[in-house]
C-alpha cells in the first residue's frame, strides 16, 4: 500500500503537468488572436516589385570594380554633335504618389518658347511691363526668386544682355508696401540650410556667370550664401539682400508688374504678352557687386517649386492649365514648355522630326516635402558598366540629397564616391581621372564611359561624354582632326549631397510637374 506522502507527490505532479498544460493553451490561443487582428500586408506596388526584382538581378550580376571590364563602347561618324561651353562649376521622402499618377503621362503644351545658351548657362526671354520691356534671364529650377537690375534704381548694375528695365515707363508696374512683403521673408533661413554650405557652382537666388568665376569659388568652395535680412523695409519698400562668402552680392526691392516669356522677336513676344501676362512679384535690383556685374544674363528666372515663381502663379491665374513645365536643353539653347512638354514619345512614332522625345518619358518622384527644391533618390551610380559601391549612395541623399538644378552648369557628386569614381575611370580609360583638361583623340574619346544614374521608381538617366567634357577652342561640329583638349565637369568633391546640373540635362527633355510631385526624364531631339 503505498504511502501518503508518495500519494501527494504523484497529486502535485498532476496539478503542476496540467497547469503547465493550461498556460501553452492559454499562450498559443493569445498569439492566434494577435495574427488574427494584425492588418494584412499591403503588397508591393506593380513598379515597385519590378524595381526591387530588377535590383537583385543587377546585384548579383553587377561587374565588381576588381573584375576585368569589357571593351569600350562604339560610336559611329566622326563629328560630335553636342558642344558643351559649360564654365563652371530634412526630412526623408513623403508618402508615395500612387502609381498611376507617378506614371501618368504629361500634357502636351503648345506653350513653347526659346532657349539660348552662353557659357553652359541657358537663357529665356522675359517681356515685363506696359508696354513690354524683355530681359534675358537665367532658367533655374534651383532658385525661387526672379530679379534683374530696374532702371533708375540700379545706375552702377553693370552691362548685360538687355536694356535695363525702366520702372517709369510701365504703366502697370506697382510697388510692393512693408505691409505687403512676398519675397523677403523668414523662410529665407530655409534656402540657407539647403543650399548654404556650397551646393556645387553658380547655382541659387542671383546666379553668376561663372566664365568669369575664379577657380578657388568653383563647385564645392562655393558661393557660399548668406542670408542675414528677411522681412526688412527701407525707404518704404521690401528689401531683399543677396550676399556670397567671395564678395558678390545684390540688393533688390519687391515691385509687380505683367510678365510673359517670349522670343527673340518683339512683335509676336508683344502679342502673346496681351494675352497671357499676369501679375508677378519679382525683385527690382538697385546695386549688383563683383561677379554679376560682369555676367552676360540681365538677371535670373528662379524656377523652383516656391509659391512665388512664375509656373505656380501663372497657373493660379490661369494661364497656363497645368503647374507644370519642362526644359529640353542642347549646346545652343533648346526651348521650355509651360503646362506640360513640347512632344511626347508616341507622337514622336506617328510623326518626328523637329523637337521630339527619342524614347519614352520615366518618372523620378519627388524626395523632399520641406524644400522648394527638386531633390530626387539616388539609387545607383554606374561609370560605363561599373556600378559603385551601394554604401557610398548614402552620401548623395543625407543632408541636402540630390538635386536637379538647371542654373548650375556642371554636375557635382559626394566626394565619398570620389574613390570608387575615379577607379573606373582608370580601369576604362587608362587614365588618371582629373577635372584638369587633357588631350584626346577621336578614338580616345569615344572610349570614354557613359554615367548613368537610377533613382527611386527605376528610373534610368544617362550623361554622356558630350555633355560632360567640355572642349577647349575647337567647334564640335568640324571634322576631329589630332588631339583635341576637353575637360571633365563631373565634379566629385561636393562636401554634402549631389547636385545634378545643366549638363545632366542636355539632350533630355525634362519635366517638372510639381502637382504630382514628380520629374519626368527622355532622351529627346531639344530644337526650337
Amino acid at each position: 500500500m503505498p504511502s501518503v506522502s508518495s500519494s501527494v507527490r504523484r497529486t502535485t505532479r498532476t496539478i503542476l503537468v496540467t497547469g503547465f498544460i493550461w498556460l501553452l493553451v492559454c499562450w498559443a490561443f493569445t498569439i492566434h488572436q494577435l495574427i488574427a487582428s494584425t492588418p494584412p500586408v499591403t503588397p508591393l506596388l506593380t513598379n515597385e516589385h519590378n524595381y526591387l526584382k530588377s535590383e537583385r538581378s543587377q546585384s548579383s550580376e553587377a561587374r565588381q570594380l576588381d573584375q576585368v571590364p569589357a571593351s569600350g563602347r562604339n560610336h559611329s561618324g566622326s563629328n560630335l554633335q553636342n558642344d558643351h561651353n559649360a564654365r563652371n562649376a530634412a526630412n526623408e521622402i513623403t508618402a508615395p504618389i500612387k502609381q498611376s499618377t507617378i506614371a501618368d503621362p504629361p500634357p502636351i503644351s503648345s506653350l513653347v518658347f526659346p532657349l539660348h545658351a552662353k557659357s553652359g548657362t541657358h537663357h529665356a526671354y522675359l517681356y515685363i511691363g506696359s508696354p513690354p520691356q524683355r530681359q534675358t534671364l537665367i532658367v533655374d529650377t534651383g532658385s525661387r526668386l526672379t530679379a534683374f537690375p530696374c532702371r533708375p534704381k540700379c545706375s552702377d548694375c553693370g552691362v548685360h544682355a538687355s536694356p535695363r528695365f525702366d520702372i517709369n515707363h510701365s504703366s502697370s508696374l506697382s510697388i510692393i508696401p512693408c505691409d505687403e512683403c512676398v519675397l523677403s521673408r523668414k523662410d529665407f533661413e530655409l534656402e540657407a540650410y539647403f543650399k548654404g554650405d556650397g551646393v556645387g557652382g553658380n547655382s541659387g537666388d542671383g546666379n553668376v556667370n561663372v566664365d568669369l568665376m575664379p577657380k578657388s569659388v568653383r563647385g564645392a568652395a562655393g558661393p557660399i550664401k548668406r542670408l542675414a535680412k528677411r522681412k526688412t523695409c527701407k525707404k518704404k519698400q521690401c528689401d531683399i539682400d543677396q550676399r556670397y562668402t567671395e564678395g558678390s552680392s545684390w540688393n533688390a526691392f519687391e515691385v509687380k508688374d505683367n510678365v510673359w516669356l517670349g522670343f527673340a522677336d518683339e512683335a509676336e513676344s508683344n502679342a502673346q504678352h496681351a494675352t497671357y501676362s499676369r501679375p508677378f512679384v519679382f525683385g527690382c535690383q538697385t546695386s549688383q557687386e563683383g561677379l554679376f556685374k560682369k555676367q552676360y544674363a540681365d538677371g535670373i528666372m528662379g524656377m523652383s517649386m516656391y509659391t512665388q515663381t512664375l509656373v505656380g502663379s501663372w497657373y493660379k491665374q490661369g494661364a497656363i492649365q497645368h503647374d507644370s513645365f519642362s526644359l529640353c536643353f542642347n549646346s545652343k539653347g533648346g526651348h521650355m514648355s509651360l503646362g506640360g512638354t513640347a512632344s511626347s514619345y508616341e507622337q514622336t512614332q506617328q510623326h518626328g522630326g523637329g523637337a521630339r522625345h527619342l524614347m519614352p518619358m520615366q518618372f523620378i518622384p519627388l524626395a523632399r516635402d520641406n524644400t522648394w527644391y527638386y531633390t530626387v533618390h539616388v539609387t545607383s551610380i554606374s561609370v560605363g558598366e561599373y556600378i559603385l559601391p551601394s554604401e557610398a549612395l548614402q552620401f548623395l541623399n543625407d543632408h541636402k540629397g540630390t538635386i536637379v538644378d538647371s542654373g548650375t552648369t556642371d554636375t557635382f557628386l559626394s566626394h565619398k564616391v570620389a574613390k570608387a569614381f575615379t577607379a573606373a575611370w582608370a580601369k576604362l580609360t587608362g587614365r588618371k581621372y582629373t577635372n584638369k583638361p587633357q588631350q584626346y583623340t577621336f578614338d580616345q574619346f569615344m572610349k570614354l564611359p557613359v554615367v548613368t544614374f537610377e533613382f527611386d521608381g527605376g528610373a534610368k538617366w544617362e550623361i554622356k561624354p558630350e555633355a560632360y567634357m567640355e572642349v577647349s577652342g575647337v567647334k564640335t561640329d568640324t571634322p576631329w582632326e589630332g588631339n583635341r583638349g576637353y575637360t571633365s565637369r563631373i565634379y566629385v568633391d561636393e562636401p554634402h549631397g549631389a547636385v545634378l546640373g545643366a549638363n545632366m540635362m542636355v539632350d533630355h527633355d525634362v519635366y517638372f510637374d510639381t502637382a504630382n510631385r514628380r520629374i519626368g526624364v527622355a532622351r529627346a531631339v531639344c530644337s526650337f
